[in-house]
């Protein structure tokens, strides 16, 4: 169908604003074709004003029908919707794309020929056939239920062929006439049908790798802009790119095997692109706790390191002390997360919130073009530390660099503060590192840069007010428990925490708290006692744990690795005994290079001896104890096996518990 014909008068009154078209380069034409061009532009923009047509322009070759052509050609939309404008001045260029209207009549020699634009001509008159196919080719690219994973050319071709036959297409009619049925045409149909489509269909075919690539790099500038040091802060987890390993006692000595990558929580200022705060997790998966610790580290400046013993504290991040020190309780505007279960949990979503004072921006998972800031950072961490290691395991499976890791792993011995300092080490080099992003320098440099004012713009960082008398901070969790008891048995008020009983002297005095809910203060590196409040906020008592757990301090998740190790039978702990110390003497214990098989015969000999006669077990816990211990040693010496490297490692029964014991 021809298109229309525009005059001044009948054309579209919003394609007429010439100031709005797109420019256009004649630097690479002759003089000649400059001349024409300038001198044609200037004509249609005198007869869109109104101005009648000038005869001195037929002196250059236009005339009335040759503007009124450029004319139209100049306002004539492209697929997008926006018009061709001065661009269609240019010779040459094609404003409408080729369309048949001769019907399909083979030509040329041996009949090949003369079957250009065939399909277009097809689909134009079987309007059947190509609404069934268009829909068969979005199916296929979006995988919609009974299609195929990907869209594929052949099986396209097929489809085509297939339809053709049940519309009643004839044999002697395309493309059922032609040697290869019209397959080279169904093949440019389709690249052109991915083209258009593309924003559709790219996480189907191409990965959500590429769906989340595609939104960056659009021309198209981020609503979120952060203006400040604070403004928009960024947060997410990250799997390291390398392996530790861990070292297994048996009858022959300590076996190391690799274990799984650790993971990070980062907290990263989207201005300066530092590093606030983080959290190493020896867990495969982080809970909402690893998140308000990470947060509490952010707004602290303080490295939250496992407090296990021999984990010495750090406190600045790199940061300079001066502003380390000054910028305690600073809080941020903005904080970006992903729709990650984690960060939709109540203590997360509320507590933090309520405390930072912060807007929460919920973004999608696995689109890191919304939180680009602290996946470039992700990316250098990788770059320029975890992946120089020999453990590492690269960024892709058949990455060149991931070279056995697993064997390196082992052969490394990495111990857990080894793989804590590492990590601690590259985070600090990145926030002293100096990077085009910083105007060639360093994070820490500008931010105590801002905070001096030396570029005398008056930067007012966000600080929090002093938190209010009983209001937890973020390391603390708020847990709703219920105080059971029996009054008839003399059972007195009490609650269970971690599978362990609390009381206090106030709780267990008070018999009308049994049955009710109240709310305990947990601080996650120190459980041993717990504050209890009321519903109404009143405080009841302070609660300590019964039973062997009293004796010693100890963290939340040491609680629940040992309670794991007691319910398997890998760790044996008497009511008497403390579990903690109990634990980190079986650390001790199984760091003994080697035990011969005498030596593990007579421990073998004394468990059963006290299984069966506990009394007899006790009374020769001692005597048992240093024989074997003797045992061992002897059969050390005999064998020659005292080589110290095989003491210096952790056991893998503590991998979980790497959040610590302070004692």
């Amino acid at each position: 169908m021809t298109p229309p014909r525009f005059t001044r008068r009948t054309a579209p009154w919003d394609r007429l604003d010439y100031c709005q078209w797109p420019q256009v380069s004649i630097d690479g034409y002759g003089a000649l074709a400059q001349r024409k061009i300038t001198v044609l532009a200037e004509a249609i923009k005198g007869y869109i004003d109104g101005q009648p047509f000038e005869k001195s322009l037929e002196k250059d070759g236009i005339y009335r029908q040759t503007l009124l052509r450029a004319f139209n050609r100049c306002i004539t939309t492209d697929g997008s919707g926006r018009v061709y404008g001065w661009s269609a001045l240019c010779p040459g260029l094609r404003v409408r794309s080729n369309e048949r209207r001769k019907p399909l009549v083979q030509s040329g020699r041996n009949k090949r020929g003369g079957m250009s634009g065939a399909l277009t001509l097809f689909l134009r008159q079987r309007v059947e056939i190509a609404s069934k196919f268009e829909a068969y080719l979005l199916g296929n690219a979006k995988r919609a239920d009974g299609h195929e994973a990907r869209l594929r050319h052949k099986s396209a071709h097929q489809k085509f062929i297939q339809l053709c036959e049940e519309e009643g297409v004839e044999s002697w009619e395309w493309p059922l006439c032609v040697r290869r049925r019209g397959r080279e045409s169904i093949r440019q149909h389709v690249e052109r049908f991915l083209d258009l489509r593309y924003d559709d269909v790219v996480g189907s075919q191409y990965g959500m790798r590429a769906k989340a690539r595609s939104h960056t790099s659009n021309g198209y500038e981020s609503r979120l802009s952060a203006c400040r040091p604070f403004d928009i802060v960024e947060m997410d987890e990250h799997k390291c790119g390398f392996i530790g390993s861990i070292g297994i006692p048996t009858p022959e000595g300590v076996r190391w095997l690799p274990i799984e990558r650790l993971t990070i929580l980062l907290v990263v200022d989207r201005w300066l692109r530092l590093i606030l705060g983080y959290k190493i997790i020896f867990r495969r998966e982080a809970n909402a706790d690893d998140v308000l610790d990470a947060l509490h580290s952010a707004i602290s400046h303080e490295a939250p390191r496992s407090h296990c013993l021999g984990f010495e504290a750090q406190s600045t991040l790199g940061l300079p002390e001066a502003a380390s020190a000054s910028l305690d309780r600073c809080g941020f505007n903005q904080l970006l997360f992903d729709n990650a279960l984690i960060h939709l949990a109540t203590d997360v979503s509320d507590r933090a919130r309520d405390f930072i004072g912060c807007d929460f921006n919920f973004g999608p998972v696995r689109r890191f073009e919304r939180r680009a800031t602290i996946e470039n950072v992700f990316g250098g961490l990788e770059r320029l530390g975890f992946c120089r290691l020999p453990t590492t395991v690269g960024s892709a499976p058949h990455d060149p660099r991931r070279q056995e890791a697993e064997k390196a792993a082992v052969k490394a011995r990495l111990t857990a503060k080894e793989i804590i300092d590492l990590v601690e080490s590259v985070i600090v080099d990145h926030n002293r590192r100096t990077s085009k992003s910083n105007f060639g320098s360093e994070p820490v440099t500008r931010l105590k840069a801002a905070w001096y004012d030396v570029d005398g713009t008056g930067v007012i960082f966000p600080y929090m007010p002093p938190t209010a008398k009983g209001v937890a901070s973020l390391d603390v969790s708020v847990v709703p428990v219920t105080i059971r008891g029996n009054k008839s048995k003399g059972r007195r008020p009490y609650f269970t925490f971690e599978g362990e009983t609390y009381t206090g002297t106030e709780m267990a005095r008070d018999w009308e708290l049994i049955n009710t809910l109240v709310f305990a203060y947990v601080s996650r590196h120190a459980i041993r006692e717990i504050r209890i409040f009321s519903k109404s906020g009143a405080f009841i008592d302070t609660a300590t744990v019964m039973g062997r757990w009293r004796h010693t301090e100890h963290t939340r998740e040491l609680r629940k690795h040992i309670n794991d190790l007691i319910q398997d039978g890998y760790l044996r702990v008497r009511y008497e005994d403390c579990p903690v110390h109990q634990f980190l003497g079986s650390i001790m214990s199984s760091k003994a290079p080697k035990k011969s098989l005498s030596a593990l015969a007579e421990d073998q000999v004394a468990r059963n001896v006290r299984s069966r006669d506990p009394a007899a077990g006790r009374n020769d816990l001692v005597a048992t104890d240093e024989t074997s211990h003797r045992s061992a040693s002897e059969a050390t010496k005999e064998d020659g096996a005292g080589a110290p490297e095989d003491d210096e490692f952790l056991d893998y029964r503590e991998l979980t518990a790497f959040e610590g014991a302070a004692g």
